[in-house]
């Protein structure tokens, strides 16, 4: 089947048409992903169900669903029902924050499933809101089981630190280090002289069914000159060495950055989101390098491109799967050959 595509560099070629689309269910659709391990037939994603406010500017709130998603082809996917997760509703109002705030929903899932077990993993977002002061604190929710039709939900792997950050979210599980620790990465948050960024923490386990401990900050704006992301950092997939290789204890993972922070008519706003690159020493636990520009920055996003999942197709070929402006999914086909000449 012939398919329009649109060249973005020499790496990235666009597939024009979207993958997953929203419906009358949701009014925003994004955070595709499905176990990278697994046949990809059956996948999840993010429903916005209402959002109040605007995107662009700081104080918009989602109300979210998490949705399993049929993935017919590595092209074409369709919106499913709700996840069912058991336990769900009692782990939620077990939080300190449940009397006092407004639980948005699960946002932003992540799957992940363990070779020797053959356990699947659900990570995802559990947000609180303030009903006074507006504040959020976020949870790093976890469930499990055979398959995504017999998830349980366990308690959070992560939870908000007070007074140091908000909590973690977008995970993205890392390859085990020495003696099994896992340097996971997270994003989360920190505050410098007033301004509020977006950051890389490390999360340290050696079970992935948690509890998780936070590292230390593997990746701040405000350490790099890169306009890019000198606002805000979001760790995405980190590919494995199937797809491009970069030495047995560093991984290349894609980073979802946004500009700084602006005024447009006096208001403050946010800057675009895009794609960019790093190399991911896991045995570490830190970022050692990124690419100084984006790689995916789709030329019909009003301010987001946002990747949340790859599928390898063949030994030099793979897809990148990022929304837009959280209204649909798009398909990027990566030539790996040339995506190593960005890489230092």
């Amino acid at each position: 089947m012939h398919r329009e595509t649109t060249r973005l560099n020499d790496a990235v070629e666009r597939i024009d048409e979207p993958v997953l689309e929203t419906d009358g269910r949701c009014e925003h659709i994004m955070a595709l992903h499905f176990d990278p391990r697994g046949d990809h037939e059956k996948g999840i994603a993010r429903c916005i169900v209402s959002r109040a406010g605007n995107v662009e500017r700081p104080g918009f709130v989602d109300r979210s669903r998490i949705h399993t998603v049929d993935v017919r082809s590595p092209y074409d996917a369709e919106l499913e029902p709700e996840l069912d997760i058991a336990g769900s509703r009692a782990v939620v109002e077990e939080r300190t924050e449940f009397d006092r705030c407004n639980f948005l929903g699960f946002e932003d899932p992540n799957l992940w499933r363990e070779r020797e077990s053959g356990v699947l993993h659900l990570y995802c977002t559990v947000p609180f809101l303030d009903r006074n002061g507006g504040d959020i604190s976020v949870y790093l929710g976890h469930a499990e089981g055979p398959d995504l039709d017999s998830l349980r939900m366990t308690a959070p792997v992560l939870e908000p630190e007070p007074e140091v950050h908000q909590g973690a979210k977008e995970v993205a599980i890392a390859p085990p280090a020495g003696e099994g620790v896992r340097y996971n990465l997270v994003e989360s948050n920190d505050v410098v002289d007033g301004t509020w960024y977006s950051v890389l923490r490390t999360a340290v386990t050696t079970d992935l069914s948690g509890p998780w401990e936070y590292g230390e900050v593997a990746l701040h704006p405000r350490d790099h000159s890169y306009d890019w992301f000198a606002g805000h950092a979001s760790p995405g997939p980190l590919l494995p060495r199937e797809f491009v290789d970069v030495g047995e204890s560093r991984r290349v993972g894609l980073l979802n950055g946004r500009e700084a922070d602006r005024r447009e008519d006096g208001l403050p706003a946010f800057g675009p989101f895009t794609v960019g690159l790093s190399v991911y020493d896991f045995e570490r636990g830190t970022v050692e390098w990124v690419s100084p520009d984006p790689v995916i920055d789709d030329p019909e996003a009003e301010t987001i491109t946002f990747a949340s999942a790859y599928r390898l197709l063949g030994p030099d070929t793979g897809l990148i799967y990022a929304h837009i402006d959280d209204s649909f999914v798009r398909a990027y086909r990566v030539d790996t050959d040339a995506l190593r000449s960005y890489l230092p």
